[in-house]
């Protein structure tokens, strides 16, 4: 006869399996996912277990590489295969974001796999450190209260600023409202958590305005402040939803910005800047930003919602 405890045992193994067997495999749909911050995230989410859909601006064999390096890396011990998806675009465009969705439909249509992460990390110094979509060049720092954003005609030009506000506002909101239709709710073994990643000098009271991030701040301003709606309005759904602020984190853009400064290596513009202003003394890698983001998606972690997080050694401090 088979004690009560052992058929307790069987029994919960296969309710935790028929759960997860519901649940379906997650899905970790990362805007920006295939360089930069975005790839520290996605990989240390893929090493979690997440399948990914991941999006790019414009170099598609880049993205290509990069999704089956990572596939290959992160395969399972037992066999089961990583699907890494690709989608390309714009994001400041809806067309680029319905593509996106398009794509994630097809990854879940056998309902074997749910959305359950939501990363918002593209983004650009527009002209320097990636194409975008109007053609917008680099030129000039662009801020608030000095005459920058005036014509030779007297006019306020908002060319950038409503650019700035695509990319990052206004994606940010669809991304949310679309995936929010996606992920159920923990009631009916949904949920999840979402994500979006700014900058410092934003509207976080950790640090004090950046004029010269005007521009790209009037759109990550946006992300901030809807986010804390969000989470007031999804959190019984089991679903947090929060804003990281990385600190100086090695990039290629780091790379692209030190060279429109006229500097051969952005290493030495960088160290200072950690030397100066980061209390660790330590730069920020996209590992740091991936393994907070998991964090963040943990049972543990739902229980940080509404929040701006800065991930930057300590840079905040220095107002």
């Amino acid at each position: 006869m088979v004690s009560l405890p052992i058929l307790l045992s069987i029994a919960t193994l296969f309710l935790l399996e028929t759960t997860i067997l519901a649940l379906g495999k997650p899905i970790a749909l990362i805007t920006g996912g295939t360089r930069g911050i975005g790839s520290g995230i996605a990989r240390v989410l893929a090493e979690d277990g997440y399948d990914l859909l991941l999006t790019y601006n414009s170099d598609k064999e880049a993205a290509d590489a990069f999704a089956k390096t990572l596939a290959d890396d992160c395969a399972g011990n037992d066999g089961s295969e990583l699907r890494v998806e690709c989608a390309g675009g714009d994001i400041s465009l809806c067309s680029t974001r319905d593509e996106i969705f398009k794509v994630l439909d097809s990854m879940t249509e056998n309902d074997d796999r749910r959305l359950a992460v939501l990363v918002h990390n593209a983004g650009q110094y527009v002209g320097i450190t990636s194409d975008n979509s109007d053609g917008i060049q680099a030129g000039k720092t662009l801020s608030f209260g000095d005459g920058s954003l005036v014509d030779e005609e007297g006019r306020t030009n908002f060319d950038t600023m409503h650019y700035y506000q695509r990319m990052y506002g206004e994606a940010f909101v669809d991304l949310c409202e679309r995936s929010l239709l996606r992920m159920g709710s923990i009631q009916n073994g949904g949920g999840g958590s979402i994500v979006g990643i700014s900058s410092p000098g934003v509207c976080a009271h950790y640090y004090g305005p950046d004029w010269s991030y005007s521009m790209p701040g009037s759109g990550k301003s946006l992300m901030e402040y809807s986010m804390r709606i969000y989470a007031a309005k999804v959190s019984e759904r089991g679903i947090n939803v929060n804003v990281i602020i990385p600190g100086v984190t090695k990039t290629l853009a780091w790379k692209r910005l030190a060279k429109k400064r006229g500097l051969d290596d952005e290493s030495q513009m960088m160290e200072g800047i950690v030397e100066r202003s980061v209390p660790l003394k330590k730069m920020t890698t996209p590992t740091d930003i991936g393994n907070t983001v998991k964090f963040l998606c943990s049972e543990s972690g739902k229980f940080l919602t509404g929040t701006v997080l800065p991930i930057d050694g300590g840079l905040h401090l220095k107002r």
